[in-house]
This record gives structure tokens, sequence and C-alpha cells, in this order.
């Protein structure tokens, strides 16, 4: 009965995402500050896992408590998904005592991304002018570690954004450089466009585009999960024995998950710059504008429509230079075809 009651919550409230992205992580924080209190790991000089079968077998009913909290945890904070995924990314100045360190680590990243960029404009070593075989081979193990870490610089110059687009976090500046370089080569402002494009994508990069989301999410969650499981268990440092590595070892998953939150948007932003690709050109027809002939006259279009989609006031007459491209309804095709006089043309 119980399992049913949950299968049926879980279905309702999203099926396979709530389980992935909302009931993992909560299964796994209560499940472990749970197992943490019932062996005996705060209090008892030798705590022992068994113990908690124990209990479990003579006290049915935490089992079920136990469920029920993690079901009503996932659900609680399914709302705050969004604000969860928003604070790894570094909008962190919605939270007043976090502006000082908001400015301090986008310093940072401003930092590494400049370091980056003077690593990847270095000049190559000097060219080789002996001709000893030592001499040669010292000229070869340069040039191959110049390389590398001209490689690496440039792999670090394609993680971050435009300056004023900075963010305190490395999750964040992907994402935000994938939202600006999806769109913006094409002179289209994402936040503005990519609604009105969305119902237009195909159903495999669509389906593609919300499996991505699903992973940053899920990861996201378990980033926070383990953080505060290691914040929970951080009394266990001061036992000096095996247990005192459980909250380690919730750190190094904490990051392994923040690690692969970071490889999730690295994947995300390459599929939004698909959907622009692919997409907007549907767009501007399902806009009903005439689809521009060159390169330039389509960034001169989508820079204006960018303006004028996201001004709440806007005034249409900024369009004013572009044409409409209005399909033929069914109805005028027949009737062009059905003239008497037989001057109707196919459509």
């Amino acid at each position: 009965m119980l399992s049913g009651i949950i299968q049926g919550g879980t279905k309702a409230l999203g099926g396979s995402r709530f389980s992935l992205v909302n009931l993992l992580p909560s299964a796994f924080f209560v499940t472990f500050t749970i197992t943490l209190i019932a062996s005996g790991a705060y209090t008892r000089p030798k705590p022992s896992l068994t113990t908690i079968l124990d209990k479990l077998g003579k006290e049915p009913g935490l089992a079920i408590v136990a469920t029920f909290g993690i079901f009503l945890l996932a659900v609680l904070l399914r709302p705050f998904q969004v604000a969860i995924v928003q604070f790894l990314e570094g909008y962190w100045r919605r939270w007043g005592p976090l502006d000082f360190a908001s400015d301090v680590a986008t310093e940072r990243h401003r930092r590494i991304r400049d370091t980056a960029d003077r690593i990847s404009r270095a000049l190559e070593p000097d060219q080789l002018s002996a001709i000893t075989l030592a001499d040669a081979a010292n000229y070869a193990r340069e040039r191959h570690a110049f390389n590398r870490l001209v490689t690496q610089a440039t792999v670090t110059m394609d993680r971050y954004p435009a300056d004023e687009s900075l963010m305190p976090t490395l999750l964040g500046n992907i994402l935000r450089d994938g939202e600006d370089n999806a769109g913006g080569r094409y002179g289209l402002d994402m936040n503005v466009v990519y609604p009105r494009m969305y119902p237009l994508l195909s159903p495999k990069l669509d389906k593609a585009i919300s499996t991505q989301l699903d992973m940053l999410d899920t990861t996201s969650a378990l980033c926070v999960a383990f953080a505060l499981s290691a914040l929970v268990s951080f009394p266990l440092i001061a036992r000096l024995d095996w247990w005192s590595l459980v909250p380690v070892t919730a750190v190094l998953m904490s990051v392994l998950a923040y690690r692969g939150a970071i490889a999730t948007a690295q994947g995300h932003s390459t599929l939004l710059a698909t959907a622009f690709d692919l997409h907007r050109f549907d767009m501007l027809q399902a806009l009903h504008y005439e689809l521009p002939p060159t390169p330039i006259s389509e960034l001169a279009l989508n820079r204006q429509l960018s303006d004028f989609l996201g001004t709440p006031h806007g005034d249409v007459r900024s369009m004013g230079k572009f044409r409409y491209g209005h399909p033929p309804s069914v109805a005028d095709s027949i009737g062009r075809l059905a003239k008497p006089d037989g001057t109707g043309s196919k459509p």
C-alpha cells in the first residue's frame, strides 16, 4: 500500500523527472541523517550500522515515517529547484550578505580569464639555433609544454562570457556564455527570443534539451544534498576514527556532483547553439516576417526584432523597414484556381 501511494504521488508530480530531480536528493539526505543518528555516530564510542536494522525490525512504523518524510521533503523542495540552480550559478546579490562574496568571486574569475587570454596570445619559444641533439630535445620539450599551456588557456577562455556578463561561479559563467553565444552571433537576444522559438523545436532536439536540463537540475540538487550532508556530519571529525571520513567523503561527492553539473552545462550550451542554428528561421516564418536573403540583412532584422520583443511597450513602427511574408491561405488558393476567366494560378 505504501509503495502504491508513493508511486501514484510520484507519477502525479512529474513521473521520472520528479523521482530524479527531487526525490533522489531528498532520499539521500534524509537516509544519511537518519543513519548517522540511529547508528549512534554522534553519541556512542562504537557506532554500529546493525543498530538501524534492529530498530527497523522492532519498529516498522519508523520506515513508514521515514518514507513519508522523504516524499514530503521532495514535494516541499520542488518549488525551490530553480533557486538551487541559480544559487550554484552565482545569483547571490538577491541575498544581501553574499554581495561581498559575489564581488570577490567574480573578480577571481575575471583574473583567471584574463590570465588565460594573455597565455593564449603568448609568443612561441625562440626558434632552434643550435644543432646538438640535447638542444633539439630541450626545444621539443619547451614547444610541447608551450602548446599544451596554450591549449589549456584556450579551453579556459571558451568557458567565459564577456566582461559585463561574468558570474561568481564557473557553472554560471559556462551557462551565461552559452546563452550569450547561442543567439548572439545572429543578433538575437536569447532571453527574449527563445520562448518564441521553443515551440518550433524538432522533437529530437526538444527531448535532448529537456534531458540536459533534468541532468543539470539533478546534479545541482545532489551537490547541495551532499554539501548539507557534510555539514550535518561535520562533528564526526572530532572522533578521529573511520567515521571522521564521512564528512570528507560527503564534500568530495558534492564537488563531484558540481563537476557533473559543469559538464552538463557545456553540453546544454551546445544544444542551445544548435537550436538557434536550425530553427531561427522557423521562428521568423511563424512571426510572418520575410526570410532575409543575406547574413547582413538577417543580423539587422534579428537585432531590431530582439529590441522590439524585449521592450514591454515596443513600437511596431520600429520594424517598419522589414516586410511581412504571409503564406497564402487554403481559401485564397482555391479561389484563384476557381476563377471563371481562367486567370487563376497555382499558389
